[in-house]
């Protein structure tokens, strides 16, 4: 198993977790893009801290014009997330978005990044776009309605796709620690900037949202973790073959879900974790 493939699954692993604690507090209405902020400065800090400790970290003028632009990216995707998710139920537009995601990454690695792709590859990506569908369905087929928050999700894709793959461009001149960390604090800037501008939540920690700092903390170690390893595998294995790992992470979410938030698995589901298997053999070959 090569290197790239490991650190991958270890990253999405890493994120499946994060992604689940933030899905609990989601459930809990903490105060969703306040929430992001404070985790996205928390991922920066955790990742200083791993940088300065056992990493050469080298500011330069090309990473901060770099970790502005993807962290303007960054912000732009998840404000757009979660205002398309005060709109639109998320049990329609997730399966959607995720799939597609994968699909135009997949595709734009081919097209922008020069990447090459043999007849494994593509049968890979479509068997892997189909597990993620059928894992991420909580109830029967449906599509998803085209209103307004069904557009926002759209916008979200096509700047979590150019997020994307700049990242792997980043990747050829800067180190992966370098980028991660600020970028993060990047992201974090953009987005209380845009609370503040916006008011559409508060910046104040009231009691009760003290009291899920912790949850948020954790989510943050992981989703630091993954970031970094999902960078590190990005630096040294091929974008089309790195990304379409996500599959995995629906896979893992299933897993976490199930066990600990007494979600129902279905034969959807378990039909769609092997295709996803199915379709990362075949992207590794």
């Amino acid at each position: 198993m090569e290197l790239w493939l490991i650190i991958g699954i270890l990253g999405f692993a890493s994120s499946a977790i994060s992604t689940s604690i933030d899905k609990y507090m989601m459930n809990h209405k903490y105060g969703a893009i306040k929430t992001n902020a404070l985790k996205m400065f928390l991922d920066g800090v955790i990742l200083l801290t791993i940088g300065l400790l056992f990493f050469n970290i080298e500011i330069t003028s090309s990473l901060i014009l770099w970790s502005l632009i993807l962290g303007s990216l960054y912000a732009a995707a998840g404000i757009l997330y979660f205002e398309s998710l005060e709109i639109t139920d998320v049990e329609e537009v997730m399966p959607f978005s995720n799939a597609s995601t994968t699909l135009l990454i997949f595709i734009g690695s081919i097209i922008f990044l020069g990447e090459t792709a043999n007849l494994g590859n593509y049968i890979g990506i479509i068997l892997t776009v189909i597990g993620i569908y059928l894992v991420l369905l909580t109830n029967g087929l449906k599509y998803p309605k085209i209103d307004k928050g069904f557009y926002l999700m759209i916008k979200m894709v096509i700047f979590t796709v150019i997020y994307s793959l700049l990242i792997k461009t980043t990747l050829t001149e800067i180190k992966p620690i370098n980028i991660a960390i600020t970028m993060y604090f990047s992201t974090t800037l953009f987005l209380v900037s845009y609370l503040v501008i916006t008011k559409k939540e508060s910046l104040s920690f009231h009691n009760e949202f003290k009291k899920h700092i912790p949850k948020i903390a954790l989510s943050s170690f992981f989703g630091a973790s993954a970031t970094f390893l999902i960078f590190f595998a990005l630096s040294i294995g091929k974008a089309s073959k790195v990304y379409p790992l996500a599959g995995l992470q629906s896979v893992f979410i299933l897993i976490i879900a199930t066990i600990f938030l007494k979600e129902k698995i279905t034969i959807k589901r378990i039909l769609g974790t092997i295709i996803i298997f199915a379709g990362i053999y075949f992207i590794t070959i």
